[in-house]
């Protein structure tokens, strides 16, 4: 496909988005819901090396670490990574870690992560990171309506040495069959709607970033050209 077919791929994808968000305020809430799940993407899980928690704010209850903890204890994961970040002056990795305690997993089995950039920038050095420990097989849990993101970021081309599996967390937070009639979650629809638009025309235009063989893909140097952040107030 020529470059400019490619962008033109990207543009279609966002204004049918664009189509379906609009004609979907005003339908039926059968097909409201229908919208919501397009947000969602599921893989069946098998055994890993590791379980990654990226980083979201607006988890206030650690409800993502909580069901790495389970997936843990299900025998889906040697060790558990989270995506660092600071909270109350402090790591984030030091509350983790106390409620993993609390659940019985021992120190040194939850570690950070360290990260920076945004987009396919960032996935592209986490991706790097987790290959380079020799890590076969990665699960990323993900809130639900985050999930296709993160399959976009992550989702594996056949070339990479690590295998990635999206296992999408239901928070409490994130209203997935009622989504329309809940401002906080119409919010975060509405901040994917605005990450994943822009990250779908870019894929198009640079092509997914090698998984971290070495040298880097065009992706490596990807960088967001919108974001939107967007605030949940319980």
């Amino acid at each position: 496909m020529k470059q400019d077919g490619k962008v033109g791929c990207g543009c279609l994808i966002f204004v049918l988005i664009c189509v379906l968000i609009g004609a979907g305020l005003s339908a039926h809430p059968i097909s409201l819901k229908f919208l919501g799940n397009q947000f969602r993407y599921e893989d069946k899980l098998s055994p890993s090396d590791i379980l990654f928690v990226p980083r979201f704010e607006e988890d206030k209850n650690g409800e993502a670490y909580a069901d790495a903890f389970r997936e843990f204890w299900a025998g889906n994961g040697r060790f558990i990574y989270v995506e660092n970040d600071t909270v109350l002056g402090g790591s984030i990795l030091d509350p983790v870690q106390k409620m993993a305690k609390a659940r019985g997993i021992k120190e040194g089995l939850v570690r950070k992560m360290e990260t920076d950039g945004e987009g396919l920038k960032k996935a592209y050095k986490i991706r790097k990171q987790f290959t380079a420990m020799g890590a076969k097989k990665v699960i990323i849990l993900v809130p639900e309506y985050a999930s296709r993101r993160y399959h976009m970021l992550y989702g594996n081309s056949g070339t990479g040495k690590t295998t990635y599996l999206i296992r999408p967390v239901n928070v409490s937070y994130f209203k997935k069959d009622g989504w329309w009639k809940n401002g906080p979650s119409r919010l975060l629809l509405l901040n994917e709607l605005f990450i994943l638009a822009p990250l779908s025309v870019e894929k198009f235009q640079h092509g997914s970033e090698k998984d971290a063989t070495g040298a880097e893909g065009e992706g490596a140097n990807w960088t967001p050209r919108r974001n939107i952040v967007c605030t949940v107030q319980k």
